[in-house]
């Protein structure tokens, strides 16, 4: 059964709030302090396509990762689920819980040369939760057109991070801290319940509820 348009639209949604650019604004500004704009430009967008290709990767062959492994999807969705509930707490509280880790990121990866694939692209976008997310889209939803679907909504989800990280600064000064934290919380809301929602459906799965 072919993805519906309501269905393509709560995929965008969740893959936009799992990647989260606009959390990712203030990580890029630090990163990308003293670069130049063309250079910045060029981080942001290596960024984005390094992580469409690891989500392009775990869509189309996550499943014969998981059946390698021996992991059952249900297994793979109550514990994707975990994951992704502990990636919205800290987000709920614009990062408080994580703040000391990615600075230390920040600082760990401010003098290489190139910060385009990591962390940016991984895993900063493309983090466990974002490919937790498409694997678990992919396994519901086998046909390769719906398969597609999501791997346009991750491609739209990017090209939106791309536009931001291109015009950081600008936003930044628009909106402020502040409202990079109200977005950030909306968008741990949002994954909180959609973490609860895989964890549900992966137990009614396990006891054929």
């Amino acid at each position: 059964m072919e993805l519906s348009a309501v269905q393509v639209f709560s995929i965008f949604i969740a893959l936009f709030a799992i990647i989260d650019p606009f959390g990712a604004i203030p990580i890029f500004l630090a990163l990308t302090k003293g670069a130049k704009p063309d250079q910045k430009r060029s981080i942001a967008l290596k960024s984005c396509l390094f992580a469409f290709l690891v989500l392009v990767i775990f869509t189309l062959i996550g499943r014969y990762i998981l059946n390698f492994f021996s992991i059952s999807v249900t297994a793979f969705q109550v514990g994707g689920g975990v994951i992704i509930f502990l990636s919205g707490l800290p987000m709920l509280f614009a990062y408080p819980l994580g703040m000391r880790s990615k600075d230390s990121e920040v600082v760990e990866c401010a003098e290489k040369e190139d910060v385009s694939l990591v962390p940016m692209g991984v895993p900063m976008l493309a983090g466990p939760g974002a490919i937790t997310t498409v694997l678990v889209l992919a396994d519901q939803h086998k046909l390769l057109l719906s398969k597609l679907a999501i791997l346009g909504c991750s491609a739209l989800v990017l090209l939106v991070a791309f536009l931001l990280f291109w015009q950081a600064e600008r936003l930044f000064r628009w909106i402020g801290q502040t409202g990079l934290n109200l977005l950030t919380r909306i968008m741990g809301l949002i994954l909180i319940v959609l973490a609860v929602q895989y964890i549900l459906s992966g137990i009614k799965q396990f006891f054929g509820i």
